[in-house]
This record gives C-alpha cells, structure tokens and sequence, in this order.
C-alpha cells in the first residue's frame, strides 16, 4: 500500500470544515440569544428546554434529549440545574429506571416572563440569516444527516 506524504494532501481543506463552522455558528448564536435573555434570569439553554416541555408536556429524558439534539449526560447536567431551581419534577416513569421530566408551575412562568427576552433574539438572528438561512437551518436540523 502506498503512504501518503504530507506534500499530497492539501490540508488547507480543512480550513472550510462544515463541522467547525456549524459549531462555531452555534455558539455565537446561543451567547447572543445569552445577551438577549439577560434581563430575564433564564438562559437560552434553559429557556429551551423549559419551552419544550411546556409545549409538549412530560416525557422521558431519553425522549427530550433525543427531541432537543442533546446528549443525555448534558442534558442531565441541565436538567439537575432546572430542578434545584423548582423549575421542572423529575419522577420515576413506569419503569422505575426511566425518568419523566415535566415542567412545574414556577418553570411556566420562567418561560412567560422569558418569552419576550427570547422573541427579540429570535426575530434579531432571523433578520442576520435571511429567509434562505433559516430555510437551510431548519432543513439541516430536520434532517437525519447519517
């Protein structure tokens, strides 16, 4: 088998990786989302989850880590935090390994007083992508990309 040199590959490639560009294009639009939800003691991330729950109801954090793109552990972490604040329950299912996560009275009125902080992001990041962005946005988080 022949062995690639370093002169064959154009390592410049990487330079317009997809992958980096998304991650860094996530971030930027969480910590902005961040600056917008300031004054409204919750961050994006929580906003988030709460709004989720409250939209959809309780389900199982398997269920809403798969819903919100998350991994479990992550979502864990977040969920121990929104729980210490008595923003959501997290009881046993029906089987008692399986955790059910439900947003409570005080997590509904984080996301009613969040709500406008959020609107204001959200209309910001939709003028900063376009319609052609958010199209592409929404597309590619729809998508099973594997």
């Amino acid at each position: 088998m022949k062995q690639h040199s370093d002169r064959d590959t154009d390592y410049m490639a990487a330079a317009g990786c997809f992958c980096l560009a998304s991650r860094q294009a996530a971030r930027k639009i969480t910590r902005l989302y961040d600056s917008y939800m300031q004054g409204s003691g919750v961050r994006a991330t929580q906003f988030t989850i709460l709004s989720q729950l409250m939209l959809r109801g309780e389900m199982p954090i398997g269920k809403l880590a798969s819903f919100l793109g998350m991994e479990r552990t992550t979502l864990s972490r977040n969920l121990t935090l929104l729980e210490g604040k008595g923003w959501i329950s997290i009881n046993a299912g029906e089987d008692p390994r399986a955790r059910v996560i439900a947003i409570t009275a005080p997590g509904r009125g984080v996301v009613r007083r969040g709500f406008p902080y959020w609107s204001k992001a959200q209309a910001h990041i939709g003028k900063m992508l376009g319609a052609d962005g958010e199209a592409a946005l929404k597309l590619l988080s729809s998508r099973n990309l594997e």
